[in-house]
């Protein structure tokens, strides 16, 4: 058995050493290039952007051309004062009316200049979103590459103690064979390396899911032929103050909530402009011709260029746009409760997160007061179970002890970590989630 697990371990580790190495900076890297929710963020900026444009706000006239071929066969029956009479059954009749028209409205009440605005606040909006996604994705990278990097940490514990369990199972082993040892005592040191050893599978089987939704956030599902770096960065030092500055000034979240005020502003604006009358301007060339087997006329045509100027004034909607401006009033008041609230919230939760921190902080250093040498602490309790210092119950209890110990002791840093992390989120700009 104990060659079994060693090859396992060996096996494990060529397996782990074959793969590919992410640092932490690589892992963010391909987050922000391939996470899908970060693409389709992207996306949703380049169609803000190809909507803002002078065409989309008014400003630009349009240019149309149309052209209608007419064929008619109708029974005419013409009498005139003079006493003529025209009656022909089945008479064939043709036209062709074409036309080339500009129109230009040069004055539409300000609705343009208010569109235009609308139009760049929907691009800056989108641009946040953008920038919020990124943070989220980038907060979802670091938790799960921080937790597994946790996790690697335990793993040797983990390893360690089935190591510790093998020597004492085989140790146990030759003393029943000689007579030193009863059966209880060989089955019970079986069971215990048993244990151990499914709690270390149990363990890899989290490290594999764990890898894999960190995959999953990198845009790379399935991709589980990686590990990441043991590089361990310094954990910074927090300001309360400026958190909370930073928060209320740059928070996504906030900023999308203001951006939603700005572009209800923008969509009264273009409302009131309805008020107003409308001015436009108008340039056209056409072409007539028709024939007819009946009538006043054999054929005509006539083709030539005009112009115009045109005029146009709802007076009255049936109170439609007033009542759409009614509205648009008690949504920009929605809009600025939801900012009050969004604050509000920011604070509590900043003071919440800020709580977590220190206590957090606290945990950390108490856990790392005494650092737990593990291979030292187990190879301590290992020559005092040989040299019958400690039975096997004891060494049983002071191998849980010591991985509860590592356990906490990582556990704590972990858990400033992410402190850290949660803190960062507040601030509204990703790049401080990057160490």
């Amino acid at each position: 058995m104990k060659n079994s697990i060693l090859v396992f371990l060996i096996f494990f580790s060529i397996k782990a050493f074959s793969q590919q190495v992410l640092s932490f900076e690589e892992v963010i890297k391909r987050t922000l290039e391939k996470n899908f929710d970060v693409l389709i963020q992207r996306n949703n900026v380049q169609i803000a952007d190809n909507s803002n444009n002078i065409g989309a706000a008014g400003y630009l006239p349009t240019i149309g051309v149309n052209a209608d071929q007419n064929w008619t066969t109708t029974n005419t029956r013409q009498e005139f004062y003079s006493g003529q009479v025209n009656e022909k059954n089945g008479a064939n009749n043709n036209s062709l009316t074409a036309a080339a028209r500009l129109n230009w409205t040069f004055f539409d009440g300000f609705a343009m200049f208010a569109r235009d605005k609308r139009l760049q606040l929907e691009e800056d909006l989108a641009t946040v979103n953008l920038t919020a996604q990124m943070e989220m994705s980038i907060y979802q990278a670091s938790v799960l590459y921080y937790s597994l990097q946790y996790y690697k940490r335990m793993q040797v514990v983990y390893e360690e103690a089935i190591q510790l369990s093998k020597e004492r199972f085989d140790l146990i082993s030759l003393r029943s064979k000689n007579g030193a040892a009863s059966d209880l005592e060989l089955l019970q040191a079986k069971l215990d390396l048993n244990t151990d050893s499914s709690n270390y599978l149990n363990h890899l089987n989290q490290i594999g899911k764990m890898k894999a939704d960190l995959a999953m956030v990198m845009g790379e599902a399935g991709n589980m032929q990686f590990e990441i770096d043991d590089n361990i960065p310094a954990i910074p030092a927090l300001s309360q103050a400026t958190i909370l500055e930073n928060a209320l000034s740059q928070n996504t979240s906030l900023l999308v909530q203001k951006s939603q005020i700005a572009i209800i502003d923008q969509q009264r604006k273009e409302l009131q402009s309805r008020y107003y009358p409308q001015l436009s301007f108008y340039a056209q060339y056409s072409a007539t011709v028709s024939k007819s087997e009946v009538g006043l006329l054999a054929s005509n045509r006539s083709l030539g260029p005009g112009i115009g100027l045109t005029l146009s004034w709802t007076i009255l909607d049936g109170l439609s746009n007033v009542t759409a401006v009614k509205n648009n009033k008690l949504q920009k008041e929605n809009a600025e409760f939801a900012v009050e609230k969004q604050e509000q919230s920011i604070k509590t939760e900043v003071d919440k997160a800020w709580q977590d921190y220190i206590f957090s902080e606290r945990m950390y250093r108490l856990e790392n007061s005494s650092i737990v040498n593990t291979t030292e602490m187990f190879e301590i309790a290992q020559k005092s179970f040989e040299n019958g210092s400690l039975t096997q119950f004891e060494l049983r209890e002071i191998q849980f002890s010591i991985i509860q110990a590592k356990n906490r002791q990582l556990t704590s840093e972990f858990n400033l970590r992410t402190a850290v992390l949660n803190l960062s989120l507040f601030t509204g700009d990703y790049k401080k989630l990057i160490p």
